[in-house]
């Protein structure tokens, strides 16, 4: 059986451990390499590892696959790109503490972010405000506008935090009905407040809760 095979079958074995996704198994004939810092896109672990395989041509690394010694899982180096990344790595900060359905719609959030799908990224935001205020205790299938409210009166939205609601609004408004798309700069500020909500709302407790 060949190496890459072995590879394939370590890389499809998976099992679940502290929150993410490690891979079950041993790489086979991994070569030692120069460290190499980056953050994983599989488990959001900053690593630095100094395993892996390369490839070569005329005494040149044309690229490099690095395991992560967090998760166990691969990551491939484009050296002759400006060494680029893949899987890149998510855009923003993994949070802890999020409801299961939460956690989902934010996950799929940074990931359009990573890959420069602004406008979808921002829809998802508003999406994810709503299920914010069901898991509240709003009701299902209400407006958007509804949602907002809800969470303004019950102080999940900071008062300082209405223009930012707002902000979601109108971008969303302008992907949905006008040709113009969601630009990077107001892509990146409403994922950052929405960071800043999500670990107010669920990891600060969190913590909290563990003491």
């Amino acid at each position: 059986m060949s190496n890459w095979w072995i590879m394939w079958i370590c890389y499809t074995i998976q099992k679940r451990g502290s929150g993410i996704m490690v891979l079950w198994g041993e790489w086979v004939d991994v070569d030692r390499m120069d460290p190499c810092k980056y953050q994983c896109a599989h488990c959001d672990a900053l690593v630095g590892p100094d395993s892996g395989y390369l490839c070569d041509r005329h005494g040149g690394a044309l690229g490099k696959v690095y395991i992560c010694p967090n998760c166990n899982r691969p990551t491939y180096f484009e050296m002759s790109n400006d060494r680029t990344q893949i899987p890149s790595p998510r855009y923003g900060n993994k949070i802890e503490h999020l409801p299961e359905e939460i956690e989902k719609v934010y996950t799929e959030i940074r990931d359009c972010m990573s890959h420069q799908l602004y406008t979808a990224g921002v829809l998802l935001a508003r999406k994810l405000l709503m299920n914010i205020a069901v898991d509240s205790g709003a009701k299902e299938g209400e407006s958007f506008v509804t949602y907002v409210n809800f969470l303004e009166s019950e102080g999940i939205i900071p008062k300082d935090g209405k223009d930012w609601v707002d902000a979601i609004r109108q971008a969303g408004n302008i992907a949905t009905h006008k040709i113009p798309s969601i630009n990077q700069e107001l892509a990146e500020d409403i994922v950052t407040f929405l960071e800043f909500l999500l670990r107010i709302k669920y990891e600060m407790p969190g913590r909290m809760a563990r003491k």
